[in-house]
């Protein structure tokens, strides 16, 4: 799928799975690490959805690659669109090595706030937490690599 470019950052709640060190705390807002400073790779995604899993290995790889200078999220939202569990998400987590933070929302705010409309969706924020640019679908690495060459400029 194409980049659509342009938006408003919503603000929502989440419980952090994994990457509390990281993002500062286990019970987390979006503003609370989005609009501080440093860009932000906000991927939803779900358990039992198999373009993500698909991407996962690109997105943990870019992570590797720009930690530090970016921020990956990880936000599993499968409960809310019916292609996963937190036991199905955390499971796939740890099949594939995903090391990057990683929350749930407790409730649809996020997906409905940022237009979740396709599995997986990633939203790239500026350092300043407004939307840069917005991916709908499986993502690869060097679709990544792409994006964040500009953000980072």
């Amino acid at each position: 799928m194409a980049a659509q470019r342009g938006g408003v950052r919503t603000d929502f709640e989440f419980q952090v799975y994994q990457g509390a060190d990281v993002l500062g705390g286990s019970s987390l807002r979006l503003s609370d690490v989005a609009g501080v400073g440093t860009p932000v790779v906000l991927n939803f995604w779900a358990g039992d959805c198999p373009p993500c899993r698909f991407e996962m290995p690109d997105l943990q790889r870019s992570h590797e690659r720009h930690q530090g200078d970016v921020l990956f999220l990880g936000m599993d939202v499968g409960v809310y669109t019916g292609l996963g569990s937190p036991r199905s998400a955390m499971a796939l987590m740890d099949e594939l090595d995903v090391t990057y933070p990683v929350g749930s929302p407790p409730d649809r705010r996020a997906v409905d706030g940022y237009s979740v409309r396709a599995m997986p969706t990633t939203v790239f924020l500026e350092a300043d937490g407004g939307v840069f640019e917005r991916w709908e679908g499986a993502i690869n690495e060097s679709q990544l690599e792409v994006i964040l060459s500009k953000i980072l400029q």
